[in-house]
Order: structure tokens, then C-alpha cells, then sequence
């Protein structure tokens, strides 16, 4: 355990170097989500959303800040992590990916730490942006002082979860550019960041559970949204949990795949 943490550690502190060196970062990464809120909340204005808007059938006009503002604070958490994934890319290209798996070192701790370490610098301004915009919005309805507790560990749970899995498929191809553009802005448009999945057709509504984040963002708006109990979210938490299961089997399945590839080519630079 003692050598776990400190590979943990170890890749912590060598995604903070590598990726975090400069202050005007961590300024974009406040000033970018908040303007896409911003942006994302004055697209409604031109409509009409009144009582009897079709909108208001899912979600109503004193609740959309809320809504808006619960959405993007989980995209900026798996955003962060789709965006480490790719950067993977550059250090296979500079021979580190291959320097490390070439050692001892547990292959999920680097992975895992990875994205622990993405994560946490990646979404800590804007999610103290997010914990102060959430006392001038309306419709914040809490079961309970534990509610917010519980929606940020289940963001990030599964948002480590989701980087683990995403730093895996990145090791299958040399320049997996695509991939980021394939799980980027679908998961923007079909997570319930911005309209919530059950006023998508039924063709969007099946690309919408594709992704974790969707339910995800169910869980979080039904603690801070709904005032849900803990009984009654039990059938969600449990299919989340299902999710991240099958998202941590794959990942130790193709780790094992793409490593095995590595030994029988005994090139991770180039394939």
C-alpha cells in the first residue's frame, strides 16, 4: 500500500510539472467554464420559457442556472480527463510512456494517478466558482448537509474512473486525436450538460447513456436539485455503480491487451 501511494504520488507530481507549470493555466481553466456557462445560460434567452414552454415539461425557467451550473461542473471533470488522455499521445511520442512501462511500476496506479492528479488541478477553480455561484441561484433543494459531500465524491469517483478507462484506449494508437474529438463534444451535447436526456429523441437518448457523466449528473441534480433520500436514489447509485464496474473491467482487460501488443512488437513509440 505504502508503494501504491507513493507511485500515486510520484505521478501527481509529475502531471503537475509537466501540465500545470505556468499561473495563466489555472486562470484559463476559471475564465474558459465560466464563459461557456455564461454562454451556455444566455442561449436560452431568444425562447420562449414560460410554464408552457416545451421545455418546462423537464426542467423549469427558476431552475435553469441550477441546472446549467450542476451540468458544467461535471463536464469540466471528465473534460478534464479527455483532455489528459489525449495528451498521452505526446509522452508515447517522447519515449516517457515507454520508459515507464518498461519499469516495475504498477500500470493502474500510473493510470489512475494520472487522472487523479488532471482532475484535481484541472477543476478546483471552477468548482469554487460553482460552491459560490450556488448561494446566488435559485432551486437548490438539499435532503441533507451530507447531499453536497455526496455529489462531489460521486463526480469524482467516476471521473477517475472515466480518465482510467480513456488513458487505456489511448494507448492503442500512436496519434488517437480522433478519439478526442469523437467523446469531447458528443458527451457536451448528450450528457444532460446543457438539456436534460429525457427531452432528446430516442436515437440521442441511447448515445446518451454511453457515457458515465449522464448519470452522473442524474445523481447530482436529484441531491441538490430534488432533495432526494438516499432509499430513493438507491436504484440510480446502483446503476452508476454497475457502469463504473464495467468501465474498470475494460480497463484492466485492455491494459493487459495493450501491453501484451507492447512486448510482442517491443515498440510502444511508434504503434
Amino acid at each position: 500500500m505504502k508503494q501504491l501511494g507513493s507511485l500515486l504520488l510520484a505521478e501527481i507530481i509529475k502531471e503537475h510539472r509537466h501540465s500545470f507549470h505556468s499561473k495563466m493555466i489555472y486562470f484559463s481553466l476559471l475564465v474558459w467554464p465560466v464563459i461557456n456557462f455564461v454562454t451556455a445560460y444566455y442561449s436560452f434567452a431568444p425562447f420562449r420559457m414560460g410554464a408552457d414552454s416545451p421545455l418546462a415539461r423537464f426542467i423549469s425557467y427558476e431552475q435553469l442556472p441550477l441546472f446549467l451550473l450542476t451540468g458544467y461542473l461535471g463536464y469540466i471533470f471528465y473534460w478534464c480527463l479527455v483532455q489528459s488522455s489525449w495528451q498521452m499521445s505526446f509522452e508515447r511520442q517522447a519515449g516517457t510512456m515507454e520508459m515507464i512501462f518498461i519499469s516495475p511500476v504498477n500500470r493502474l496506479a500510473f493510470l489512475y494517478g494520472r487522472s487523479l492528479s488532471s482532475l484535481i488541478e484541472g477543476v478546483w477553480l471552477f468548482f469554487c466558482f460553482a460552491l459560490l455561484a450556488l448561494f446566488f441561484v435559485d432551486g437548490i433543494q438539499l435532503s441533507g448537509w451530507w447531499a453536497p459531500p455526496l455529489a462531489f465524491l460521486i463526480l469524482l469517483v467516476s471521473a477517475i474512473v472515466w480518465g482510467g478507462f480513456l488513458c487505456v484506449l489511448f494507448l492503442f494508437s500512436r496519434d488517437a486525436s480522433f478519439l478526442y474529438t469523437v467523446l469531447d463534444e458528443p458527451m457536451l451535447i448528450f450528457s444532460g450538460v446543457r438539456l436534460p436526456p429525457m427531452a432528446f429523441p430516442v436515437w440521442a437518448k441511447v448515445i446518451s447513456f454511453c457515457f458515465p457523466l449522464t448519470y452522473a449528473l442524474q445523481l447530482i441534480r436529484e441531491l441538490l436539485m430534488e432533495g432526494a433520500s438516499l432509499q430513493t436514489m438507491l436504484p440510480s447509485m446502483g446503476l452508476l455503480a454497475a457502469v463504473l464496474l464495467v468501465l474498470v473491467t475494460a480497463t484492466v482487460l485492455l491494459l493487459k491487451q495493450a501491453e501484451k501488443h507492447m512486448k510482442k512488437t517491443g515498440n510502444m513509440v511508434m504503434y
